[in-house]
């Protein structure tokens, strides 16, 4: 199975002075979906494989950590749920998923959240650059 970088925009957007996402992607997976095993977007699967890293213990945890937090909010004890969602995003930070869902019950704060998140990356990018398009090969 072969599957597109679901980490990508497919167009640039703008917010204010803020600019993201990338208009080269569109034309990529369109090549892909046309020319398939042929595509030269196309990497190899054992390449692609090795880049994979394993997680750290922390980031490990954190996964099984931030269900707890979706199983006590089903059951509608948000108290403990919210308590599970904040030990996930200290175990692994960098997932902005785990951070995503906790600023989702607070619409009128995630703008503000997003934004202080986003400044503390300090340059870094927000998502892992794509290897052989952004210098990363």
């Amino acid at each position: 199975m072969r599957r597109i970088d679901e980490g990508t925009y497919a167009t640039t957007h703008k917010m204010g002075d803020f600019e993201f996402g990338r208009d080269d992607y569109a034309p990529m997976v369109v090549d892909w979906a046309k020319r398939g095993e042929q595509s030269a977007h196309l990497e190899d699967v054992r390449d692609v494989a090795k880049r994979i890293a394993e997680p750290g213990a922390d980031a490990a945890l954190a996964e099984p950590t931030f269900r707890l937090g979706v199983y006590f909010h089903t059951q509608g004890d948000d108290t403990r749920a919210n308590r599970y969602w904040q030990a996930a995003q200290r175990l692994n930070p960098d997932n902005w998923s785990y951070h995503r869902q906790d600023w989702s019950f607070t619409p009128d704060e995630a703008g503000a959240n997003w934004s202080r998140k986003f400044q503390e990356l300090e340059g870094k990018p927000y998502y892992k650059p794509i290897t052989g398009l952004d210098g990363a090969d």
